[in-house]
């Protein structure tokens, strides 16, 4: 059985030095009484996988190899995560997918001068697609006639313009304030205790 590479997006690492799978969910830390659905309250965090690789310029288990292949490799790592790229990992027993490089450190040390050592951490970003329906043409009508509910209005008293005395004339609605000494209707509807002390 032939045996594939670790890779991301399509670029080989000659050896895949160990892969953490991680799963994690948020738990209501707070007391619940018997019988409350619990799993309601347990937010499921995305999985995050954590990787070491081995990158040389001459690797034996692969054919593509050159002497400018590390520093190649490590620019175009370095373009994937600064451009927020959504990546695909691919293990000898795993394929994720939709993933995000969340960390990338590249060990380079005297023993290394042409191979680097790179632990990256990635974290899964759920993908979903967005749905649309259609709505109904009576679906603003009220009654049992369908027909249109119209419009309301939240004013007060009559929006018809005041004549020259002030007062509204409204086609026998309003009555026109009458002229001289008339007492005013606030002043007729006066509290008695108002009146004991005026």
């Amino acid at each position: 059985m032939h045996r594939q590479p670790c890779t991301i997006n399509g670029i080989e690492f000659d050896a895949l030095l160990n892969e953490n799978k991680n799963y994690t969910s948020e738990v209501p830390a707070y007391a619940v009484e018997t019988g409350y659905e619990v799993s309601d309250n347990i937010s499921i965090k995305p999985k995050t996988v954590d990787i070491t690789v081995y990158l040389t310029n001459t690797p034996v288990t692969w054919i593509h190899h050159g002497t400018g292949r590390v520093e190649s490799i490590v620019s175009e790592l370095e373009n994937l995560y600064f451009s927020r790229t959504l990546v695909t990992l691919t293990t000898r027993t795993n394929v994720y997918k939709n993933m995000s490089i969340r960390t990338f450190s590249i060990i380079k040390d005297e023993t290394n001068y042409t191979s680097r050592e790179i632990k990256m951490s990635l974290q899964e970003v759920t993908v979903v697609s967005s749905q649309s329906t259609s709505i109904p043409g009576d679906y603003g009508r009220g009654g049992d006639t369908g027909a249109n509910a119209g419009t309301a209005s939240t004013g007060k008293g009559s929006t018809k313009p005041a004549n020259e005395n002030g007062n509204s004339n409204s086609n026998g609605n309003m009555s026109e304030r009458p002229s001289g000494n008339a007492e005013s209707t606030s002043e007729k509807k006066s509290s008695i205790l108002y009146n004991l002390f005026h």
